[in-house]
């Protein structure tokens, strides 16, 4: 690809905003188009977590013997719309023949060749937009009923193992000690000291966006029809209020791209897993860590705005309405766990996570057209992998002599 001197990035979420970041500082003047740039997005709506050990793919040997519970358990994590099951049956395949073995060591490899560089690549962003005494070294802690449950699940923790990720097992003294809210029915816990906690997810967009704004990065409110293209290069985007050109277009709409890459003549499997949360300003207890209730399947996430209680996973669509039963059973199960926590008064959400059914991003240029390159698919990791997938996209298409390799993310993978 020739050396760009100008950009779109389409999406004003936190991964297109840091793809902005990243060119900008390479000296690309950028111009970000999103149909509605400071709405409630999905980065917003997150657990507010860097979670850098979390390298382990969501689909694991024997993991479909457990799906149909799940879909039986109006409290469990994963949901259908019946509506919605002929177009998601391809994704659901694909994600269930990525839980073989070799597929698991490949993805996993991937997945920690992008955290193991996230703090360095969110570190000079914060402190250059001024957030970086915002984001804490909390950790997290995953809790268990008990010691079998821990056990049941070795594979993803020798996964974690082999890739260098540390952890701390936690009786239910330690684990009560650190966390005197978590109720007697858990008994086991496993700290995990390298996950990060933001304050509040949409303070840190929303410090990001205006940052690049104070720099001459452009932002344009309006809705992407379609992408210029000609000759075997695309050349910009065309929106309701006129056509925008550059060097270099990067579809960052997260569940939404799909749409785009689809024109562009790249297909790939992608849907929106649809997560539900309840933010409790008032909620009665305190944490000193992220909480992952790993039997339920939800977390629970300390920030400077509240508790904020989420999880679940809903294939639905993007148009379908939202289902904020959804939050009621996740703020149920929290209530269960955490005797002390006050649910009322909470603010609901819903956001689109875009999924791919191998747990990883779709980053880089494309294999077909010039001028064109990709950076979405993050599902729950968009906020933990945003900063280096816009500095790992930056330096493949403008810096070669780092030879930042994607080819294990490349949207040419589906084809």
């Amino acid at each position: 690809m020739q050396q760009p001197q100008t950009a779109i990035v389409v999406g004003a979420g936190m991964v297109g905003l840091c793809c902005a970041y990243a060119l900008h500082l390479r000296g690309i003047k950028v111009t970000i188009v999103d149909r509605d740039p400071v709405g409630d997005k999905t980065s917003y709506g997150n657990a507010g977590a860097l979670a850098i050990s979390e390298c382990v793919p969501h689909s694991l040997p024997g993991q479909m013997w457990s799906i149909p519970k799940w879909l039986l358990d109006p409290m469990g994590p994963l949901s259908i719309r019946p509506a919605h099951i002929p177009q998601f049956m391809p994704w659901l395949l694909s994600y269930l023949t990525h839980s073989r073995k070799k597929n698991v060591a490949h993805i996993a490899q991937a997945l920690q060749a992008i955290h193991c560089r996230v703090s360095a690549d969110y570190d000079p962003m914060l402190q250059s937009i001024g957030y970086a005494d915002k984001v804490w070294d909390k950790g997290c802690i995953r809790v268990y009923d008990h010691y079998k449950s821990f056990k049941a699940n070795a594979q993803e923790w020798q996964i974690r193992k082999q890739h260098g990720q540390e952890y701390e097992l936690l009786g239910e003294t330690d684990l009560r000690a650190m966390e005197p809210a978590i109720g007697k029915a858990k008994t086991f816990g496993v700290l995990q000291p390298q996950w990060r906690i933001i304050d509040d997810p949409k303070a840190l967009v929303g410090c990001l966006r205006e940052w690049l704004l104070s720099q001459g990065v452009a932002l344009i409110t309006a809705n992407v029809e379609a992408l210029i293209m000609q000759d075997k290069r695309v050349e910009g985007v065309k929106t309701p209020i006129g056509k925008y050109v550059a060097d270099l277009t990067v579809v960052a709409a997260g569940a939404w791209s799909k749409q785009l890459a689809k024109q562009a003549g790249e297909s790939c499997l992608l849907e929106s897993e649809r997560g539900y949360n309840t933010t409790l300003p008032y909620p009665n207890i305190s944490l000193g860590h992220e909480l992952l209730f790993a039997e339920q399947m939800f977390a629970v996430s300390p920030l400077s705005i509240g508790i904020r209680v989420g999880g679940a996973s809903e294939f639905a669509g993007l148009t379908a309405a939202p289902n904020y039963k959804r939050s009621g059973n996740l703020l149920h199960l929290a209530k269960r766990y955490l005797p002390d926590l006050n649910t009322e008064n909470g603010r609901q959400w819903m956001g689109h996570r875009p999924s791919t059914p191998d747990s990883l991003p779709v980053l880089g240029p494309s294999v077909k057209w010039r001028g064109l390159a990709y950076a979405f698919g993050h599902a729950h990791l968009g906020m933990t992998q945003a900063a280096s997938s816009g500095q790992m996209l930056a330096e493949a298409l403008l810096e070669p002599d780092k030879a930042t390799d994607l080819t294990a993310y490349s949207i040419g993978r589906f084809s």
